[in-house]
């Protein structure tokens, strides 16, 4: 139960602190939105790059790498590339020129589509679906890494939260920021980035459980799916989307300032 105890402790770091830039974000005047959503993506999505390269990728090669690194890491994308096919399939996306319109209009140029049905478009639209779940997916992904360096026993623990919490803050930020900039409210935008903050302590508390005691070759597939997840999001959502709102040479070493934020912290442990 200590051990439990401790992860779900440093799995709570995280929580507090996508709460804190999710507020951040959400109260974010709405000509300040987009442009802090841009900055902020790709700040996160270098630091996730960092966790992925710097973190998960070289442990797993000291333990033994090989095969089993290779299958973690394919079986990752793969899971990856099968969330986003559904959401693609059965969700959708506030992002310019992702957005369809369904309604339909008679010869005159009225709309047919109920009010009701409508106004629950609006509020849905908001939310970018795709975004969220594959964000929450790599926090829990986090959390798991956190579990597993507590279940390790390693005194790299605490700062490996630390390092993971302030991605965290960063992600929460950008998912909050995003769903303002597609017209949700301050309410709706903490609300959403709190379910995405709220997977590191969950994830944190299943890491420890589950890799409790684990073989070694097991472990390092955990860690290749895990470098795979993160990869994948920072590409194909993080930085996808970032571009959709906004492209500069600010944003740009905005990334690269996220990457060394994590290189720093890796070189303190």
């Amino acid at each position: 139960m200590e051990l439990f105890g401790l992860a779900l402790a440093l799995g709570t770091i995280g929580l507090v602190a996508g709460l804190v830039g999710a507020v951040i974000a959400a109260y974010a005047t709405r000509s300040e939105t987009s442009t802090l959503t841009s900055y902020v993506q790709h700040f996160a999505a270098g630091l996730i790059i960092a966790a992925a390269t710097l973190d998960l990728i070289p442990e797993a090669i000291e333990l033994g790498g090989g095969l089993s690194l290779i299958i973690g890491f394919v079986v990752g994308t793969a899971f990856m590339l099968m969330i986003r096919a559904l959401l693609i399939r059965f969700g959708h996306s506030h992002s310019p020129g992702r957005g369809h319109d369904h309604s339909s209009h008679d010869h005159s140029g009225h709309s047919h589509a109920p009010v009701h049905d409508a106004a629950h478009a609006g509020a849905d639209a908001s939310i970018n679906f795709r975004l969220v779940t594959a964000l929450a997916i790599v926090v829990l992904i986090d959390g798991a890494i956190i579990g597993v360096a507590v279940s390790a026993g390693g005194a790299g623990a605490l700062l490996i939260a630390v390092a993971l919490s302030i991605e965290l803050l960063f992600v929460a930020a950008s998912t909050a920021g995003s769903t303002r900039a597609g017209g949700g409210s301050i309410g709706r935008s903490i609300g959403v980035s709190a379910f995405v903050a709220i997977m590191m302590p969950i994830g944190a508390v299943l890491g420890a459980l589950v890799f409790a005691g684990v073989s070694a070759p097991m472990l390092v597939m955990g860690l290749g799916f895990g470098a795979a997840a993160l990869l994948f999001t920072a590409v194909a959502e993080l930085l996808v989307e970032a571009y959709e709102i906004k492209e500069s040479t600010g944003t740009i070493a905005m990334a690269a300032a996220g990457f060394l934020l994590f290189l720093i912290l890796m070189m303190l442990m």
